[in-house]
């Protein structure tokens, strides 16, 4: 009897060459990714010194590179992996969290870029010899004018942090009112919030200017309805001028929020050096080491005024 071999179709693979035609894409993604390293852990301006001795009076060297440089690398990497070859591969992480806050299909993309935001804006506040707040006098006062002393806004934000049931981030920003200035003035002042995990201070995160009903749009139309917007930057008010559009992006009635010092209520950050019950001595030691001077080129110049508002 004689056993004819069927002849292998022409188009078929072998497995070993199967296996080399599977490795192609990936390969060639993972070769990407790291062509398209955009973002980077940031320089910190004391980074070297930390690296050696820690943050003098708060963390160990160890416990430094636990929460800065490995912890910030894995944010950077996940971040540069979720973006390769996207459109928003540029873009800052701060407005990449903004942009898919709300989009529950990008909860990972969202959680590494504001994580990362938040991270450094709480290691850029901490410097090898902080300068006290006492040095920066119009920046003292006008915390003053809204806490009433120092020790309110300290214990504020000291026990509100301590209370946080889960980590997260307290914030000292300065809100400016969005509601329609009387006589041409739009008041501001500071306010201490809480964002939990990954979550932004960001008004804007949580709202979105949408002129028609999705659920009966295709995307021709939708693309139409875009195209159509207003794209007149000419004037300085108006709902077309370039100033009108960047007010229609913010929540109306609300507040826009700039970001000034945060303290990072991670376990990572104070669990090393602190132990389980330390989370109140982390707090108190922070608050000590704070950088005033990073701090008051943060705050914006409105902020820093013989009064509370400022004008447009």
């Amino acid at each position: 009897m004689i056993t004819r071999r069927l002849a292998r179709p022409s188009n078929a693979f072998s497995p070993s060459a199967w296996t080399r035609a599977s490795l192609v894409p990936q390969n060639r993604r993972q070769q990407q990714q790291q062509r398209r390293a955009l973002h980077h852990v940031p320089p910190l301006e004391f980074d070297e010194t930390f690296k050696t001795k820690g943050i003098p009076g708060l963390i160990s060297q160890h416990g430094y590179r636990i929460a800065w440089t490995d912890y910030q690398s894995l944010m950077v990497q996940k971040l540069n992996e979720l973006t390769a070859g996207e459109p928003y591969e540029h873009a800052h992480t701060k407005d990449i969290a903004l942009q898919f806050a709300r989009d529950p299909m990008s909860a990972s993309l969202f959680n590494h870029a504001s994580m990362a935001h938040n991270n450094h804006y709480f290691f850029s506040t901490l410097s090898t010899h902080p300068p006290k707040l006492d040095s920066h006098p119009s920046l003292r006062q006008s915390l003053v004018n809204t806490f009433g002393s120092i020790d309110t806004l300290r214990t504020t934000m000291l026990d509100t942090a301590s209370a946080m049931f889960g980590p997260g981030f307290v914030w000292l920003v300065w809100a400016r009112d969005l509601d329609a200035p009387v006589g041409g003035i739009r008041r501001g002042t500071w306010r201490v919030l809480t964002t939990y995990l990954a979550g932004t201070p960001y008004v804007e995160a949580g709202y979105r200017q949408q002129g028609i009903d999705t659920n009966i749009q295709n995307a021709t139309s939708y693309q139409a309805y875009k195209d159509s917007q207003p794209v007149n930057t000419v004037g300085a008010f108006g709902s077309s001028s370039k100033f009108g559009r960047e007010q229609a992006k913010l929540p109306p009635g609300g507040t826009n929020v700039q970001p000034v010092l945060c303290v990072n209520t991670w376990e990572h950050v104070w669990l090393r050096d602190f132990g389980i019950t330390g989370k109140r001595t982390y707090l108190t030691e922070w608050w000590d080491v704070i950088d005033w001077g990073a701090v008051e080129q943060l705050a914006p110049t409105a902020s820093k005024g013989t009064v509370e508002f400022m004008r447009f």
